[in-house]
């Protein structure tokens, strides 16, 4: 699955760039599940755990961005990757790696 830099910015730096059903859909497709609300935080600690190639890169790309511009504001990385990476992808990978269905209830238990 490959997806733009700018949809893929929410899983690779944390902050919500697209609509949460892009954040489903690239999960759902990255630990081939289908989750809840309440995974999704653990899902993403997984991801960060696992640290795979394709998501270090990722990673990397957005480090670079920041570095050259000189900012972690928000919308100016927005208007950064608007502009300057319009129709870079990421191609997403499969993680090996089960979720829980009550990962992120336990507190509550």
């Amino acid at each position: 699955m490959k997806v733009s830099l700018k949809k893929a910015f929410s899983i690779l730096d944390g902050r919500l760039s697209t609509e949460i059903g892009d954040v489903y859909e690239m999960l759902n497709y990255i630990f081939d599940a289908n989750f809840f609300t309440h995974q999704l935080p653990t899902a993403m600690r997984t991801l960060q755990d696992k640290n795979p190639e394709w998501f270090q890169n990722g990673v990397n790309i957005i480090n670079d961005i920041k570095r050259t511009n000189n900012t972690d504001d928000f919308a100016q990385l927005m208007k950064l990757i608007d502009k300057g990476f319009p129709t870079y992808q990421i191609k997403l990978g499969k993680i090996d790696s089960k979720i829980e269905f009550m990962a992120g209830l336990e507190r509550f238990v």
